[in-house]
């Protein structure tokens, strides 16, 4: 019988790997166009690596070096004469593109994101997430003392919700509800949306003072006058009286320690007849494709959180004095878990 080991491997295979392992470098190349706004300075007229370098106070040799690995990805193409255009693709990375995907590349190639990776073999081997080792302080923490950071997030977080808002409101009706509270609910977008689409509905944004004290749609739109803006600590309590709660990727951000509080605090305020709706990923079978498992251990690196199975999600609202009810997929990643008070 001959050694499997002794056999060349599949050319596909090497190079399958080969681009997981140096899967980085499109993070920080994509971040650096995103940083210098390349993007933006090319939506009307493309442009030589000369002139963008100009325009970024960039060394132009190097900045040409970054668009030839850029446009290899397909998000930037050189035409003739050596000038660049955004593809399709690089359009998202454009400040006013209406799904821009600028404040994620940002996100995902600064610094007090992408270092606590380098420490995920300590996170592996001890528990606690590499983002306390990295920087002797928990992920929020150390965004409520280092605002620049905490804007980057912030958008980001923002910017996800633009994307899976159109999936939400098309696979749930909130028009059954007097009033929702989003609990954790960031600038408010998807909350707005809800509004938007619920002329009877009224609302309130629920979040620490830090997140709240941006400007969000919610206090200078129309809306406003059905939404109200309260400063909350889910740990120690949430707006009461509602007849629905919404948390949308708050839960996977915490232990179930954690999450139990949470939950039975909306248990103590949510109406007798009411409805906890959470927004999250809901983990696949083993051996699923399944980018809910690649979110996972980013909760593993930065948080204490983790993702959860509905079978977890289950127990977790159990033990919180909640019934599941349904699940319901969204044509994107997140799914509708839709509970009442048991």
């Amino acid at each position: 019988m001959s050694d499997p080991n002794s056999q060349p491997a599949n050319p596909l295979l090497l190079t399958q790997l080969t681009q997981m392992i140096v899967g980085y470098r499109p993070t920080q190349a994509i971040y650096v166009a995103a940083k210098l706004g390349i993007a933006d300075l090319v939506a009307e007229t493309p442009r030589t690596a000369d002139e963008l370098a100009q325009a970024t106070k960039s060394h132009a040799p190097s900045l040409r070096r970054l668009l030839l690995m850029l446009s290899s990805l397909g998000i930037f193409a050189e035409g003739a004469g050596g000038l660049f255009r955004a593809t399709a693709l690089g359009e998202l990375l454009r400040r006013d593109h209406p799904q821009s995907q600028r404040s994620l590349a940002l996100m995902h190639g600064s610094a007090f994101f992408w270092k606590p990776w380098g420490a995920l073999c300590e996170a592996i081997v001890t528990g606690p997430p590499a983002f306390n080792r990295v920087f002797g302080a928990s992920l929020f923490d150390y965004l409520a003392t280092h605002p620049e950071d905490a804007a980057i997030f912030n958008e980001a977080m923002t910017s996800i919700s633009a994307r899976d808002i159109p999936t939400i409101l098309a696979a749930y009706d909130f028009s059954r509800f007097e009033r929702v509270v989003d609990v954790g609910g960031g600038h408010g977008a998807l909350l707005h949306a809800i509004l938007s689409a619920n002329p009877e509905l009224r609302g309130v944004l629920a979040d620490r003072s830090s997140v709240l004290a941006n400007p969000t749609a919610i206090r200078s739109d129309p809306i406003a006058r059905r939404c109200n803006v309260v400063e909350t600590n889910f740990f120690e309590s949430v707006p009461d009286g509602a007849d629905a709660y919404l948390m949308k990727h708050i839960v996977h951000d915490w232990s179930d320690e954690e999450a139990l509080e949470i939950l039975r605090n909306c248990r103590r305020a949510i109406q007798p007849d009411g409805r906890l709706l959470l927004i999250e990923a809901v983990l696949k079978g083993a051996n699923e494709p399944d980018p809910g498992k690649g979110l996972d251990l980013i909760m593993l690196v930065l948080v204490k959180g983790r993702e959860r199975t509905e079978a977890e999600f289950g127990a977790l609202l159990r033990d919180a004095g909640f019934s599941l009810m349904r699940v319901i997929p969204t044509s994107g990643l997140m799914s509708i878990l839709e509970s009442r008070p048991a």
